[in-house]
């Protein structure tokens, strides 16, 4: 009876080690009772002469800001969609700040809404960044009342940064002011989930897509060196390209990894960086495994077991949906509690929702095929631990 209570008590302490690997929590607990990973508030300023790449993202989100579009009740809401650190807070910004923008509307404000998708709260930032001066009360009628004053008969241009919420009716309760603007106002929605897109927006999406090489190259060493390339630092020059190649096109790595490097001009130093993985890099300083993980974070604990497995894949690794499939059926990931659900079908969710949020990536060679983000999976192997084994390995 002892060894068999033994054997119980080993098996709860793995399995207690698995729940702290994958951040699993309880459902009951809901939202409010995760730990929340805490980022400063974005801002709608920029230094346009910092930003490499973009400007043919940026012309194409001014054509659709400038076009007036016929009258109705709906104001003409735009998302940007793309994963974690790609830039599209930046887009957002370029397009905020542009003379021609500034022109052609009446009213501009800017709210980084992030997790907390509280209609009150946004609804007063609004209204505070029209009226930067003016004390309003935490009463929601009569915020709303004030702000559908400010907008009436108004061409504004409204960004909500970093947007979370799926629950249409919270969306619509918001956006109930602001049809009292006039036609050609707008809204610019970032987010990271498609699955936000189908709430909030009535124009099609904006696909944002990594920077080119060259680009990524120029972000990278203007963070690291104040220089546009390596000429003036030929010895860091071959692990430098290698760093920026790691980057996959991700701005956000490429300011990390080059601020990390500021001012250091030893080669060793560069060499160090390259061969870390991103979870043994110090977060104060890169910020990338804590941006990337929030989109984890916001994952339900049973897409986080199915993601998390995802570790197995090598980097470039290029995979069928249905083959990922029938892994998460072996490993006994698609068990449905109540209704109905064949086991496949029940995969097919869970794959799409996880494509929807930007963690797998149709392949550019094969489009029935799919891959992760080099990033990507690093955070998967970084979650995973010990729990799966990369095909490397």
């Amino acid at each position: 009876m002892g060894s068999k209570i033994e054997e119980i008590t080993a098996r709860l302490q793995d399995i207690s080690a698995q729940k702290k690997h994958l951040d699993l929590r309880d459902v009951s607990a809901g939202w409010s009772g995760r730990k929340r990973l805490r980022r400063l508030p974005s801002t709608s300023l920029v230094i346009e002469s910092r930003i490499y790449g973009r400007e043919t993202e940026k012309a194409a989100i001014l054509a659709m800001l400038l076009k007036d579009d016929p009258s109705d009740d709906e104001v003409c809401v735009i998302p940007i969609v793309g994963m974690g650190g790609i830039g599209k807070t930046t887009l957002a910004q370029l397009a905020f700040n542009d003379d021609k923008v500034k022109d052609h509307f009446n009213l501009r404000a800017w709210v980084c809404v992030s997790d907390d998708f509280d209609v009150l709260r946004v609804t007063k930032t609004i209204l505070q960044s029209l009226s930067p001066h003016t004390r309003y009360a935490n009463n929601l009628n009569l915020l709303q009342i004030e702000l559908r004053e400010k907008l009436y008969r108004k061409k504004f241009l409204l960004i909500l940064d970093d947007v979370w919420n799926e629950n249409f009716d919270e969306w619509d309760i918001l956006c109930m002011p602001m049809r009292a603007g006039a036609s050609g106002s707008k809204l610019i929605v970032t987010t990271r989930n498609k699955g936000v897109v189908s709430v909030t927006g009535t124009c099609s999406a904006y696909p944002l897509q990594e920077l080119s090489y060259d680009d990524c190259l120029s972000l990278f060493t203007r963070q690291a060196l104040g220089a546009r390339n390596f000429d003036a630092y030929p010895h860091l020059k071959e692990v430098g390209e290698e760093i920026v190649r790691r980057c996959k096109g991700l701005p956000l790595a490429a300011k990390a990894l080059g601020g990390m490097l500021r001012n250091q001009l030893n080669r060793r130093a560069w060499e160090d960086i390259l061969k870390s993985k991103i979870w043994d890099l110090p977060e104060e300083k890169s910020h990338i495994l804590p941006a990337l993980k929030l989109s984890y974070h916001h994952l339900p604990s049973h897409l986080k077991r199915c993601f998390a497995y995802c570790s197995i894949f090598p980097k470039d690794y290029e995979f069928d949906k249905d083959e990922l499939i029938l892994l998460w059926m072996a490993e006994g990931f698609l068990q449905q509690l109540k209704g109905d659900n064949q086991p496949e079908k029940l995969g097919c969710e869970y794959f799409d929702d996880l494509f929807s949020r930007s963690f797998f990536q149709q392949s550019t060679q094969n489009s029935s095929q799919f891959l992760m983000h080099d990033l990507i999976n690093d955070l998967a192997q970084s979650i995973s631990g010990d729990i799966c084994f990369n095909f490397d390995d």
